[in-house]
């Protein structure tokens, strides 16, 4: 997507969603991944909820978003731009974003609908591409988080309807999500969907059962493999076990089909170790019978010196095995509806289902009509499952 057309598109995400993260000893508050979006806000200037919500970064942010400019955007990683996904200004379908768009504030009156809980770096894995060791938060950095969650949480999840937790970390290794996950009162916020994410190693049955307070809010549980084989996952999920989150997804999928939650997927960031499995992981998914498998590109997070990443990150077009990842990319399995194209969409190979919508896309005038036919798709799907 070049910058004229994002001139005609609008990105909802820094007027309605929050990361929350913590660095160098404070909460620091994100509009979008900090991955691509790296304006934040530091929590400890402001002590009223509104008053965060409405801080001059977040609102230049925005101001970028309602110009067309998105200047504060990493447009290359970004899976919005990259795939091509975000809303015709003109058409948009949803009344808070004609609403956004129309009335061209940056200053909001609600708080955010969309929540990331990142805080906690704990883990019970060492990914190389995101920790060389295993990283434990000490108790003073837990106290401070725990402040914030005891005396923002509640004023945030007023409006919030989307939760996630946690994209930084694991959260079923961290007490501080432990505890959030299993005492959380689900039918206090009735309209709340919690979103878990998770290299699924800990979410045994007996930790499922811990969170049977907030079973009626899960909407997604997302779980990092990174792999279709045991030999590239011991590679990748340094510390995992390929054999156990396979058992755990198997239990999950039970749980899902009673209703218990909406939606399980799999993840995958590409890369020069595991690229070659990636039709064996829609292969996987599919076997499994989870709802999506995701990829995206490898990002560097800090781990990596350049030569490093320069040797993981096969989407390089100077990368000696770049021609081969392109000719996975149009392996017939990659064009599945189970797929979720993310920040790859531009090399995958497209399904019928991906073509029709490619192509309602490009005729602005059937916007809602492409609408009309990804829930038509949708409930197509629903179907054959059931």
């Amino acid at each position: 997507m070049n910058d004229v057309e994002l001139k005609n598109v609008f990105c909802p995400k820094p007027f309605e969603y929050l990361d929350v993260h913590f660095t160098d000893g404070e909460i620091r508050l994100y509009s979008c991944c900090p991955t691509w979006l790296p304006e934040f806000v530091p929590a400890k200037s402001f002590k009223d909820i509104g008053d965060l919500w409405n801080a001059p970064s977040l609102q230049r942010v925005r101001a970028s978003i309602l110009d067309g400019s998105y200047k504060y955007c990493n447009k290359e990683l970004c899976p919005e731009i990259q795939g091509n996904t975000l809303h015709d200004r003109r058409f948009a379908h949803d009344p808070q974003h004609r609403k956004f768009i129309l009335e061209g504030k940056t200053e909001l009156a609600k708080g955010p609908r969309i929540i990331n809980f990142s805080e906690d770096r704990t883990c019970n894995l060492t990914c190389p591409s995101c920790r060389s060791s295993i990283i434990k938060m000490g108790d003073s950095d837990l106290n401070s988080i725990e402040y914030f969650h005891e005396n923002l949480l509640p004023n945030l999840l007023k409006d919030a309807e989307f939760i996630y937790i946690c994209s930084a970390g694991d959260p079923f290794a961290s007490p501080l999500y432990r505890k959030l996950l299993f005492n959380l009162n689900g039918a206090d916020y009735p309209k709340l969907n919690i979103n878990i994410i998770t290299n699924g190693v800990l979410l045994e049955q007996q930790a499922w059962e811990s969170m049977s307070k907030i079973h009626g809010n899960i909407h997604t549980i997302f779980i990092s493999l990174d792999a279709a084989t045991d030999s590239t996952y011991k590679l990748i999920r340094r510390g995992g076990d390929f054999e156990k989150v396979q058992k755990n997804i198997e239990f999950l999928v039970t749980q899902r089909k009673k209703g218990l939650f909406k939606s399980l997927q799999l993840d995958f960031v590409v890369q020069d170790t595991n690229f070659k499995e990636m039709p064996e992981f829609v292969e996987l998914g599919k076997k499994l019978d989870v709802d999506k498998v995701y990829f995206q590109r490898i990002s560097n997070w800090g781990t990596y010196s350049d030569a490093e990443f320069n040797s993981k990150n096969i989407l390089d077009i100077s990368h000696p095995d770049h021609q081969k990842f392109l000719q996975v990319c149009q392996n017939r399995m990659m064009g599945d509806a189970i797929v979720k194209r993310g920040n790859l969409s531009n090399y995958l190979a497209l399904g019928w289902r991906q073509k029709v919508l490619s192509l309602l896309k490009k005729i602005t005038v059937l916007r809602y009509l492409r609408i009309i036919v990804i829930k038509s798709l949708q409930n197509l799907s629903f179907l054959k499952k059931r």
